[in-house]
């Protein structure tokens, strides 16, 4: 297990977060190859079951488990849909930056995704009168420049990290972002018919098992589980809600939000990066690139050689 003293309030052997993912869908769908038409419109009515009918279920669902989430949106879809953005806001949800249409940070300039980001958080700032601290990159696509963009923008934490189940600081030009995790299982599998939703749900309940116990021996983690609203119909939704229960039943469980846990890490941990964790990762930032903060300029350098352009 890994070296720090760390815990979450109330001594709670996990922190769960159930993530709601709200995005704009790619518009150009490909069709058939001899289609006349460049789109196919299944996957495009698909994806427009998010604004009539996954998010006011999801939202229906967390309103009666008293459950606040952390709800990754897109600034367009802030913006086409202001009323459900504001009511996923009114009832305590954060609402996290993901970008302007779900792009890519990797097929972007830097220039462009500073832009992005902060037309985003703007959308989300007119909408609900609150701006967004933190930012998950669509699909997970960190680039070099990302944690010095959302330093620079004056964000808290980034999700879309996927090297370890502990949330840990990064700094980043004189400045402390929070790392985390994105979703370690979500309902996509089951929207693409790999695994059945319950299927996914005894996935992602192992998986929670897993960690609870961990944290029992004293080693607590952090979960999270995504839900998307265009996968949210009514048999995928079922499961979820007895996922729900399942977890509230387990007792030295901390449900937060993303939010919750990057103020928790700095006002409690301020100097835990994940060296602190696993004096492995200065070596992992210098191998691969991560620009984590801990493996110096050649870390950084190798950061940087991934851009063409």
């Amino acid at each position: 297990m890994y070296k720090a003293d760390f815990k979450w309030p109330g001594d709670a052997n996990i922190a769960v977060v159930f993530n709601m993912s709200w995005e704009i869908p790619e518009h150009a769908v490909g069709a058939r190859p001899k289609a006349k038409y460049t789109r196919a419109m299944r996957p495009i009515y698909e994806a427009a079951f998010a604004d009539t009918g996954g998010m006011q279920r999801l939202l229906d669902l967390w309103k009666r488990h008293a459950i606040r989430t952390s709800c990754y949106v897109d600034g367009l879809t802030v913006t086409l849909f202001p009323d459900l953005a504001r009511a996923a806001h009114d009832a305590g949800h954060e609402l996290i930056v993901q970008g302007w249409t779900h792009e890519f940070l990797h097929d972007l300039s830097v220039a462009e995704q500073e832009d992005t980001i902060a037309r985003s958080n703007a959308a989300i700032l007119a909408v609900t009168g609150q701006r967004a601290f933190g930012f998950s990159s669509a699909g997970g696509h960190l680039t070099a420049e990302t944690f010095s963009i959302l330093a620079k923008l004056g964000f808290k934490y980034s999700c879309g990290l996927r090297n370890a189940d502990v949330p840990f600081v990064i700094p980043v030009e004189g400045q402390k972002l929070v790392g985390m995790t994105s979703y370690a299982i979500s309902d996509t599998p089951a929207m693409r018919q790999t695994l059945s939703p319950r299927q996914i749900i005894q996935q992602w309940r192992d998986c929670f098992d897993a960690l609870y116990d961990e944290g029992a021996r004293g080693f607590p983690k952090m979960l999270a589980y995504g839900s998307h609203p265009h996968n949210a119909h009514g048999h995928r939704v079922r499961p979820l809600e007895e996922l729900i229960e399942y977890v509230r039943s387990r007792g030295k469980v901390w449900i937060a939000t993303r939010g919750e846990i990057a103020d928790w890490v700095l006002q409690n941990y301020p100097e835990m990066t994940l060296a602190k964790f696993y004096p492995e990762a200065v070596n992992s930032d210098r191998l691969y690139g991560l620009g984590i903060g801990l493996g110096g300029q050649e870390a950084l350098d190798k950061a940087q050689s991934y851009r063409q352009g």
